[in-house]
């Protein structure tokens, strides 16, 4: 393919999350099929947000815009930013907006026409409807999704709060190396917040006091769970890479109250870690039950579930286990989701890696 296309993708970005990993996975798979990408950051933030330095150990080109033109509104700095990158013969063929205040302010770049000639796209991760001032953010953001040439969400559920036409994809992963855990550990991954169900996990964990439960993230609910005083469950916090953590993880539970294809799930998955989640988001569509983890309704058919999990062979477990990273491998993978990115951008002459 041709090198002369430059992919912008475009975010704001202070922690690392569920957009955080789809950019990085997303840069990583545009690259792999052989185009010019730059990651480009609205704002800076201190510390250093984890995404730059992962993309930075990946040799892929980042910039921050509040670093580049100090001077300049944050209205006005992906417009010089444009400008200048026009003026370098490098001006981008597509700019590839991911969360609220990136696509809002794309929008207004191409209204104002910084953006002329350029295809905009913007991918909607979230399902869920927020509260406090971000809840404004979301608003603008769908309403204004028409001054988008292309819209990308990752969930069904998520396209039927966008008021015009978009394109589902998958969030993806990249295929990787089989786990064979036998630590019997029951896992919880992500923000330790009401939507996710954390609460929801304690109350599971509680109902197998034999067993080991373990917490990986923080949030606002972080002490209010701690203060339960559950023996059998252990609080990592945080964790800025999850790579030496997923061998550590036998079963994955998803409790959260709203998902669209959540990174986690699928980073789990893709090791040979099965998940048992509620009714959520594309979750259906990848999980069949008992074959390669476990659809729930309630939190008793989720108990109920777990204690099936414990009760296998190791034999029938390694199948689901294998399921599984299968599942990710056939329909999940960047192998699979890339070309289909390319195609949504335009770029038709796409390239094997």
């Amino acid at each position: 393919m041709p090198r002369n296309k430059r992919v912008w993708l475009l975010l704001d970005s202070s922690t690392f999350g569920g957009i955080e990993t789809h950019v990085l996975e997303l840069a990583k798979g545009l690259i792999a099929f052989k185009q010019n990408v730059k990651v480009v950051f609205l704002t800076s933030h201190k510390p250093t947000p984890p995404l730059i330095a992962q993309l930075q150990s990946a040799n892929i080109d980042t910039t921050i815009l509040a670093v580049d033109y100090p001077q300049h509104s944050i209205w006005l700095r992906l417009n010089k930013a444009i400008d200048k990158a026009a003026s370098q013969n490098q001006k981008p063929t597509v700019i590839h907006a991911h969360g609220y205040k990136a696509n809002i302010l794309l929008r207004l770049s191409r209204l104002f026409g910084a953006t002329s000639a350029i295809n905009i796209v913007s991918t909607f991760h979230a399902g869920e409807t927020p509260i406090g001032k971000v809840r404004w953010y979301d608003a603008v953001d769908r309403v204004s999704a028409i001054a988008s040439h292309k819209r990308i969400c990752v969930s069904r559920a998520i396209q039927g709060k966008v008021p015009c036409s978009s394109v589902l994809v998958n969030n993806f992963v990249p295929q990787t190396e089989f786990l064979e855990s036998t630590n019997q550990n029951v896992a919880f991954v992500g923000r330790l917040s009401p939507e996710k169900g954390p609460d929801t996990f304690l109350d599971i964990a509680n109902r197998f006091p034999r067993n080991a439960f373990h917490v990986y993230g923080s949030g606002d609910m972080e002490q209010e769970l701690k203060q339960h005083n559950s023996p059998n469950v252990t609080f990592h916090g945080h964790q800025k890479e999850m790579a030496p953590v997923w061998p550590d993880i036998d079963v994955l539970l998803i409790t959260s109250k709203y998902e669209g294809l959540p990174m986690a799930a699928l980073e789990a998955m893709s090791r040979g870690i099965p998940l048992i989640s509620f009714k959520l988001g594309e979750l259906p569509s990848m999980i069949d039950s008992g074959i390669n983890g476990w659809i729930v309704d309630n939190n008793q058919e989720m108990y109920n579930a777990l204690k099936h999990w414990f009760s296998l062979s190791p034999a029938e477990k390694a199948q689901v286990k294998l399921n599984a990273q299968q599942t990710i491998e056939q329909n999940y993978s960047t192998k699979v989701i890339i070309p289909q990115v390319l195609s949504i951008y335009g770029f038709t002459d796409t390239v094997t890696p």
